[in-house]
């Protein structure tokens, strides 16, 4: 009887496994709508970026920015994350080129305000 009641926990868990599994999306996901990484890293983006005028503030910004936007899948989210820290530290222009730049991959991907 303990032998069956093991093997009937067994093939219950096994089958829980299984069923897990298959409800995961099949293939990628859509790379040109928003993931949850990008809509993270947009709503970051914009509640932070009115603030940030000075250096510090746009380190931090593209920094908070950057962290979600690593995970994403999104087009344009992640190397827009990486250039937001790139000019993070660089004069306003390029600061505000590549905020624009995020901006509209973060606009192109479905995001709202």
């Amino acid at each position: 009887m303990r032998t069956r009641t093991t093997i009937t926990t067994a093939l219950a868990a096994a089958l829980l496994t299984l069923t897990g599994c298959s409800s995961e999306p099949e293939g990628p996901a859509d790379p040109t709508k928003l993931d949850d990484a990008a809509s993270l890293a947009c709503d970051d983006f914009a509640h932070g970026i009115k603030a940030a005028l000075t250096t510090t503030a746009r380190v931090d910004l593209a920094n908070k920015v950057n962290k979600w936007a690593q995970d994403s899948t999104t087009n344009g989210i992640a190397t827009g994350g990486k250039l937001l820290a790139n000019s993070s530290e660089a004069d306003p222009a390029t600061w505000q080129t590549s905020s624009d730049l995020f901006a509209q991959a973060c606009l192109d991907a479905g995001w709202d305000a």
